[in-house]
This record gives C-alpha cells, sequence and structure tokens, in this order.
C-alpha cells in the first residue's frame, strides 16, 4: 500500500490492465495518458516507480526520463513498441532500469518491477510519519501521538492514501478508485461516511479538510480543532 507507481501511458487499455494487476499486488497507481500529464503528477505526487511509454503525445517517454533523471534517481521501466538497438540504446543512456517491447505479459511487467525493487534496495517502507501520525504498513496499524487508532482496513487504507498525498485535494472518485478499486461498485458518498469516522478517530486533529466541490484534502497544517 505504501509504492506510489506512474503508469504514462496514452493507450487506456494498457494503463487499466497494468492498474488491475498492479493494485492487485498492493501498489498504489497514478495515470497519465501524455508525456506532460506524467511530469505534472511525478511533482505532485510522491511517486516510487515509474512505468513510461515512448511514443506519447506532448513529450515522448525519452523527454520525460530525461526530465525525472534531472532529480530524481526513482526506477524506470520504458514500455514501448520501438524495439531496435539504437531505440534500446538510447533508453539506457538516460539511466533506465529496464525495458520491456510491446506486446508484453503484464505479469512479466509485475515480476521485473519486483525484482528491481529488491535489486536496488528501494523497498516498500514499513513506517511512515507525518504530523503526530506514525503508519506501520506491515502490520496496518497507526498511531496517533503514540496512542493507536482502532480502524478497519478500509479505514487504514484510505488514511495511508492522504497521508501518502498530503496537501493534494482528492474528489470522491478518485478516493473510491485508488482505495476502493476502479471495478468496484459503490455509492461514492461512502467516501463522506469514512472520512467523518476517521475524524471522529482522530479528533482533536484536524487532517481532514473540506474542499467545497472538489473533494478533501489532508493536510498537517490545520492540526487541531
Amino acid at each position: 500500500m505504501a509504492y506510489n507507481i506512474l503508469i504514462a501511458e496514452d493507450e487506456a487499455q494498457i494503463r487499466r490492465v497494468l492498474k488491475t494487476y498492479l493494485k492487485q499486488d498492493g501498489y498504489e497507481v497514478f495515470e497519465a495518458s501524455d508525456g506532460q500529464m506524467a511530469i505534472d503528477i511525478f511533482k505532485e505526487a510522491k511517486i516510487d516507480f515509474v512505468c513510461l511509454d515512448i511514443m506519447m503525445p506532448k513529450l515522448n517517454g525519452y523527454e520525460v526520463a530525461k526530465m525525472i533523471r534531472s532529480s530524481s534517481d526513482v526506477p524506470i521501466i520504458l514500455l514501448t513498441a520501438l524495439d531496435s538497438e539504437d531505440d534500446i540504446l538510447k533508453g539506457y543512456s538516460l539511466f533506465i532500469d529496464d525495458y520491456i517491447t510491446k506486446p508484453f505479459n503484464p505479469k512479466v511487467l509485475l515480476a521485473k518491477i519486483n525484482n528491481i525493487i529488491k535489486r536496488t534496495n528501494t523497498e516498500i517502507k514499513k513506517e511512515y510519519i507525518i504530523g503526530d501520525l506514525k503508519f506501520d504498513f506491515i502490520n496496518e496499524q497507526v498511531w496517533l501521538k503514540d496512542k493507536e487508532l482502532l480502524i478497519s482496513k478500509k479505514e487504514f487504507d484510505l488514511l495511508s492514501f492522504f497521508a501518502k498525498n498530503e496537501g493534494k485535494v482528492c474528489s470522491r472518485e478518485l478516493l473510491l478508485d485508488e482505495v476502493w478499486g476502479i471495478d468496484v461498485d459503490v455509492d461514492n458518498r461512502v467516501v463522506d461516511t469514512y472520512i467523518k469516522q476517521l475524524r471522529q478517530k482522530m479528533l482533536p486533529y484536524k487532517y481532514i479538510k473540506t474542499i467545497f466541490k472538489k473533494g478533501y484534502q489532508f493536510t498537517i497544517k490545520w492540526e487541531k480543532y
């Protein structure tokens, strides 16, 4: 739950399939349909791994990889139909971690991602601290000021997603997709119910703020009532 992967791919079907496999394996997934969107997401969210198509609108994968590498050593896998020696070498010249050609098996990509994580020692965080909250992702527990919060699995998933995206305004639809899953058919008002429960359990802290007509924002700027 603590590892964020960005899929930058202009083919919606490929994004959907990859997202399904990655979420089933416990990853959080961010999607970009063009290169500029990929850069915007990378700047705004805490991305731990990038799956990057080469042939994309606005900015191609090589340009995106170069921009990411200018400030980050995050692992990158290139996904592409370009399989010439020059194309492959160009990718590796940008210090990518692997190169996979289309069509490909999603299970193979997932295995590559897992292996790169182990090889580069960028393992999933066991703990995460933000404000007065401390998350234990192994046991799915969370403490507020040294007091354990008695929350459900779904409440933990929701709160940890908020914490990892501190400052980002999240719509109900985004929260449903990322926490409940894109294929789960539930009313979006269920988000309101869970947030109300979390707020009650985190009193007197005011970490989750309502943004009128937009959704919710987790921020440690508003700490206490």
